[in-house]
């Protein structure tokens, strides 16, 4: 297995010259109702300015974070959402950045792929103390927090009051400093701040990393949860299956354990959990980095597909969407659980993939043709980037 932030690029930062025009509509502080392309970044009418892959490094990004906080100074806020993802800041770059944002009402930082190690995260967290700080969204997928990430999300956590969305996908966090983050998350739900999305995939936690996540559901403290390719295994499963069974209904909404190697019969269990415990989206597919990372697809046979359709037609439930993609499911499984569907009184939206008979999947989509697509979060649509190849990992 990769380490999970290799290849990420070296970056030769750019001359701060050409920086220029961006700055000065910065310093400006006006907003903009259309899309504005500079040398480096866009600025977006959502108030997003995307500045991945744009070679800034530590110096660069330092003076858009100061423009935005001059900016900012006149009341009007030029862009709510500064993306540096890929700019080669290291921890001085984004701890200056977090630094300088302070007042200039800037809410997500996203900062992949930037070389931030754990003590870098912490410098961020002593940032987001400032009482002028209303950050809800921090995005640190790919940097090598290693193992003393745990300790420094919890930083963050205790740092950021406004904080919503916490994104640490493949920093090499393990299951001692994810026990660490729990107990923040845990400590925050108590005083009423609870984390609303907290992405831990790509990271080897192993059997061991699903106690404190079972903890997590158990607690209700986060109301979407997204551990996909975490070695889970059917230990992992069934241990947040359990979870599941004793978890405040609905306080989880969305659920992901894509790429975990779960076999058939803890799948089924845990989807029939998810149902009881009013899960909303239920993700069992394969995300895009599972050959990278070297994680094995979860499977569905047959006998595992009939107890789905079976659970998911017995009585009303909350689940509406399903992925299933990627399980080894073949049309003979499908047709298991579309023998059930007739009889749900609450339907799902089934995922699919390859494999599957036209006239099977056109058949079961019926059944869910009323449904609407899953809504995609305000802080998920604030990172969308049009400069990086690849959206971060979204439910």
């Amino acid at each position: 297995m990769e380490e999970p932030y290799a290849g990420v690029p070296e970056v030769l930062p750019r001359s701060v010259a050409e920086l220029g025009p961006l700055i000065a509509w910065l310093r400006d502080g006006r907003t903009t109702n259309r899309r504005l392309d500079f040398a480096a970044g866009t600025a977006l009418p959502d108030g997003r300015l995307d500045l991945c892959k744009q070679a800034l490094g530590p110096d660069g990004a330092a003076l858009v974070a100061e423009a935005l906080r001059e900016g900012g100074a006149s009341g009007t806020v030029p862009a709510r959402h500064l993306l540096l993802g890929t700019d080669g800041l290291g921890d001085e770059g984004a701890a200056t950045v977090a630094d300088r944002t302070v007042g200039s009402g800037v809410e997500t930082l996203y900062l992949g792929c930037n070389g931030i190690s754990a003590a870098g995260a912490c410098r961020i967290a002593d940032s987001l103390r400032a009482s002028e700080h209303v950050v809800s969204g921090v995005w640190l997928k790919r940097n090598p927090l290693g193992t003393g990430g745990g300790r420094a999300a919890a930083e963050l956590i205790a740092a950021a009051s406004s904080l919503r969305t916490l994104d640490l996908v493949q920093t090499g966090l393990d299951p001692a400093g994810l026990t660490f983050l729990t107990e923040a998350l845990l400590a925050a739900d108590t005083r009423g701040r609870r984390i609303e999305r907290l992405f831990v995939g790509g990271n080897p936690l192993g059997q061991a990393g699903a106690v404190p996540l079972a903890a997590l559901i158990v607690s209700g403290a986060v109301g979407e949860l997204y551990a996909s390719a975490s070695r889970l295994g059917d230990e992992g499963a069934q241990r947040l299956a359990d979870a599941l069974g004793r978890a405040p209904q609905g306080r989880l909404a969305r659920l992901s354990v894509a790429s975990n190697g779960i076999g058939p019969s803890a799948a089924a269990r845990l989807v029939a959990a998810a149902a009881a415990a009013g899960v909303e989206l239920l993700d069992m597919g394969r995300v895009r980095a599972a050959g990278t990372l070297g994680a094995e697809d979860n499977r569905i046979d047959t006998d595992a597909a009939t107890a789905i359709g079976e659970r998911l037609a017995e009585g009303e439930h909350r689940l509406t969407h399903l992925v299933l993609a990627h399980t080894g499911m073949r049309s003979r499984e499908a047709h298991r659980i579309l023998d059930a569907a007739p009889r749900a009184v609450s339907h799902t939206r089934f995922v699919l993939g390859k494999g599957i008979a036209t006239s099977v999947r056109r058949r079961l989509d019926a059944f869910s043709a009323h449904l609407p697509a899953p809504a995609v979060s305000a802080d998920v649509a604030a990172v969308r980037s049009v400069h990086r190849t690849a959206p971060p990992e979204a439910p």
